[in-house]
């Protein structure tokens, strides 16, 4: 009797390890199809959040050319009290804004070390 058993449980054990093979590999498509929409999801959202930055940029970009566009419209004075605020020395503001050494000069002794700066 149990030699007759035998090959009975053996071909159990392999319909159970068929069924146990069969049920993994429907486990694993299902977890690759959710891992596929889920890096498919955050890719798309990476790609929004990249035009969103670049929209930033370019807005950026363009308010920064407007504002350099518009500080060439400054008066000299203007200008050399932005420079003298950076550090230029009188001699170099006088030079590049086209006024008189004593003028800037004069602007160093009042706007070098302001507070306002």
């Amino acid at each position: 009797m149990s030699g007759a058993f035998f090959p009975y449980l053996m071909v159990v054990l392999w319909l159970a390890l068929a069924a146990a093979a069969v049920y993994l590999f429907s486990r694993l498509q299902r977890l690759e199809s959710k891992r596929d929409s889920v890096t498919s999801l955050y890719l798309d959202q990476l790609q929004q959040q990249i035009s969103s930055l670049q929209r930033d940029v370019t807005r950026l970009q363009a308010r920064l050319e407007h504002r350099s566009q518009g500080d060439s419209g400054l008066s000299p004075y203007n200008q050399a009290i932005e420079m003298i605020r950076q550090g230029l020395t009188a001699s170099e503001v006088a030079s590049r804004c086209g006024i008189s050494r004593s003028e800037a000069e004069l602007i160093v002794s009042l706007y070098r070390n302001s507070p306002t700066s």
